[in-house]
Formats: C-alpha cells, sequence, structure tokens
C-alpha cells in the first residue's frame, strides 16, 4: 500500500510543508511540524535515497583504532534528512544521540548546492546553509553499522548531503551513578540489548 493514499488530498493543494514518517510495514503516516513553506514528503525508511548510487554506506570500510574502546560520531546532514535518519537508528536500537540546528558551508568549487528551492554557490554570496547536526557516541564494534545506516538514510546523490566526523572518546561517564566506560554507555533498550531477547 502506498502511504501517498492515505493522505488527505488537501494537504497538497495548500500551501503548508509537513514531513511524513512511516515505519516499515505500516502504511499509516505520522504528519509531524507544519511548516510555512512549499509542500515537502520525505521519503519512507526502506525507499532508496533519491539519486544516490546504489552501494550501501561507506565505500570501504573505517579505519577505527583498536585500542579505542568508544567513538563519537558526528553527521552533519540535510534538516529534512533529520527524520529519515532518526527512523533508521531507531530501528538499529540506538536511543542516546544528540541534535542541533548549525550553519555551515562547504562549497567545492564550481559546484552548486541547492536547498529550499534557492541556489547557494561561490557567487551568490550566500555562504551559510542550515544544516543539522546528530551527535552519537559508541562502542567501536558498532559504529561502521551506524555510520552505514546514517549514509543510507541522509544520503540524496547531490552536493550538500553531508559528511560524518567520527572521533575517539577515551572513556564515558553516566552522571546519575557515577558509572564509567560499556556500563555507562549503554542504555535499557538499545542497540546492545536488541540481541538479548
Amino acid at each position: 500500500a502506498n502511504a501517498m493514499a492515505s493522505l488527505p488530498s488537501a494537504a497538497f493543494a495548500s500551501r503548508t510543508s509537513f514531513s511524513v514518517v512511516t515505519r516499515q510495514g505500516t502504511a499509516k503516516p505520522t504528519l509531524l511540524k507544519p511548516r510555512a513553506s512549499a509542500v515537502r514528503v520525505t521519503a519512507t525508511v526502506g525507499d532508496p535515497p533519491t539519486g544516490a548510487n546504489s552501494s550501501k554506506g561507506t565505500l570501504k570500510p573505517l579505519n577505527l583504532d583498536a585500542s579505542v574502546p568508544f567513538y563519537q560520531i558526528r553527521a552533519i546532514i540535510r534538516p529534512w534528512r533529520l527524520n529519515d535518519v532518526l527512523v533508521a537508528l531507531e530501528t538499529q536500537g540506538v536511543r542516546g544521540l544528540t541534535t542541533y540546528d548549525a550553519l555551515g558551508a562547504g562549497v567545492q568549487a564550481g559546484s552548486v548546492e541547492r536547498y529550499r528551492g534557492a541556489t547557494f554557490d561561490e557567487q551568490s554570496g550566500i555562504r551559510l546553509v542550515e544544516k543539522t547536526v546528530l551527535e552519537v557516541v559508541l562502542e567501536r564494534n558498532q559504529v561502521q553499522d551506524i555510520v552505514d545506516t546514517i549514509v543510507d538514510a541522509a544520503q540524496t546523490g547531490e552536493i550538500g548531503d553531508g559528511k560524518i566526523f567520527i572521533t575517539p572518546i577515551a572513556d564515558v561517564v553516566r552522571i546519575r551513578t557515577g558509572e564509567t566506560g560499556v556500563d555507562a554507555e549503554r542504555m535499557a533498550g538499545g542497540r546492545s540489548s536488541m540481541g538479548k531477547k
């Protein structure tokens, strides 16, 4: 069943924007945060990214140091891809993360980035584009899978999809209990407990 078929046709006639988020196996979309701009519908989880190449995740394995127990993944993505990334991460059992809005520039010489119908290039004089930053700290053995998940969910195949930075983390401390290391990083119901049912 097509999730779009269940949306009221009046939604497409208005100038109100909305995001559609569905979970695999369900046909009923959830409408989130109306905005005052053109109509926008994000892809459902499981749909291939528009214009992206057919490969999944990174082109080659990440270079991670075996002596580092934890890594921070910092993904700078298009704001309108955030819902897709969050749903994909939830299906992977990632529960603890931080997101925030940012402005940034990364236009390559001779390349053009498009956002909300506007074009941003070196000649336009507009240097900063809205981005969303997503941060998560994971055990080393989880990093490749989660980076691949973010790439697959955030990728459109166009310039401006963003970047992911991976930083070693020496240790983790849970403030409430004082736990450190793996005990502090794990969350009940999270990725590490998905296989323990």
